[in-house]
């Protein structure tokens, strides 16, 4: 919970806000034996056999944040008041699945905060703007059950200096400066905290914290019939939806809503001419007189092409994202534009540019 200050204090970005989080603990229950741990997605809830007693505890749609003013200083696996209102759904619901629970006591009501991030997913490696600053935090109340994995990995990183696996999904570098913002991490932490039991369909997008940017071209799509996602704060037009068909996604463990809309739109490009809008992508400018053999040597083919040509793809490593470009925009000025997608993970551009600027020894680049 306290890594945004202390990362705050070296300028370093770490994005995450603490959640309420509730269970309650029954008297003794006779005879109650070892059980299985119960989870119930449907209804938000979990239920655990704790040394006779019955722990029945939720992870609820709608959370509550909390500490939007920041942590205490004193404050140390406190307790947070309770909220009898907030949790009676789920504990009304929990009469029904577990009917012994109407005829025990309740001996604890606990209420206490953990910590979440934007994208439901933890943080963890080097920060990319302070050497040596490594995180491993905002675990989304998975933290016995990844650390370790976690730890393992985050050892082997600082000693070999690079991951000895593809940790894109849980990068540090991921995080967007924006991300920092109070008022944003705490309408999003509240959705976090319910996906932790939500059914994680295919391109499932965030409800809430959305247009914190949008491109240019945002209203002339929306007017269009764009359906937007969510990619680093950026509103991206998805798929088009048709004038009979509701303009948002209709989520399916199968084909979703908008597979026939992506087909045609594919006929139409391959058949006819498109406009894509790149405004989400992370750019890079490479310039100098060098700059062409600096991106020979970095990419897999060739770069010395026509201006307005594009190559795809730079040299790939396990600490550099696969779907990059180039477009040879200038070369009178030794002007390239390198464009790489920010939707794996999130700051992909940056992390591509580190690696890049590790290569730039010798070079006028």
């Amino acid at each position: 919970m306290w890594a945004r200050e202390l990362g705050l204090r070296s300028g370093v970005n770490i994005p995450l806000h603490a959640c309420e989080h509730f269970y309650i603990v029954t008297e003794p229950i006779e005879n109650l034996k070892q059980l299985p741990v119960l989870r119930v997605p449907d209804e938000c809830a979990y239920y655990k056999e704790d040394a006779g007693k019955m722990m029945l505890g939720a992870f609820e749609t709608k959370a509550k944040a909390w500490g939007m003013e920041g942590i205490p200083d004193d404050f140390c696996f406190d307790q947070l008041p309770e909220d009898i209102e907030h949790f009676e759904p789920i504990l009304s619901l929990g009469l029904k699945r577990m009917p012994l629970l109407n005829n025990v006591g309740i001996r604890t009501f606990f209420n206490g905060p953990e910590s979440f991030t934007p994208d439901n997913r933890y943080y963890l490696g080097e920060a990319n703007n302070c050497k040596g600053y490594w995180v491993a935090a905002g675990y989304n109340s998975i933290g016995i059950i990844s650390s370790g994995g976690a730890g393992m990995a985050l050892a082997r990183w600082i000693d070999n200096g690079s991951p000895p696996f593809d940790l894109w999904e849980v990068d540090l570098r991921r995080a967007e400066p924006f991300q920092i913002n109070r008022k944003y991490l705490k309408e999003r932490v509240t959705e976090s905290l319910g996906l932790l039991y939500a059914d994680h369909f295919p391109y499932l997008q965030p409800k809430t914290s959305r247009n914190i940017r949008r491109s240019p071209f945002h209203n002339y799509l929306k007017d269009l019939g764009a359906v937007f996602g969510e990619v680093a704060g950026y509103e991206r037009a998805n798929w088009f939806s048709k004038a009979d068909q509701m303009q948002q996604y209709e989520y399916d463990w199968g084909k979703q809503n908008w597979f026939d809309n992506q087909r045609l739109e594919h006929l139409a490009v391959r058949q006819g001419v498109g406009l894509f809008d790149m405004s989400s992508f992370g750019k890079i400018r490479v310039e100098g007189k060098d700059a062409l053999r600096f991106l020979q040597k970095m990419c897999a083919g060739e770069i010395d092409v026509e201006v307005g040509g594009t190559h795809k793809k730079i040299a790939n490593e396990i600490t550099v994202p696969a779907n990059s470009s180039v477009d040879i925009v200038d070369k009178n000025s030794s002007f390239y534009l390198m464009e790489t997608d920010l939707i794996r993970g999130g700051a992909s551009a940056a992390s591509t540019l580190e690696y890049m600027t590790s290569y730039e020894i010798l070079d006028d680049a």
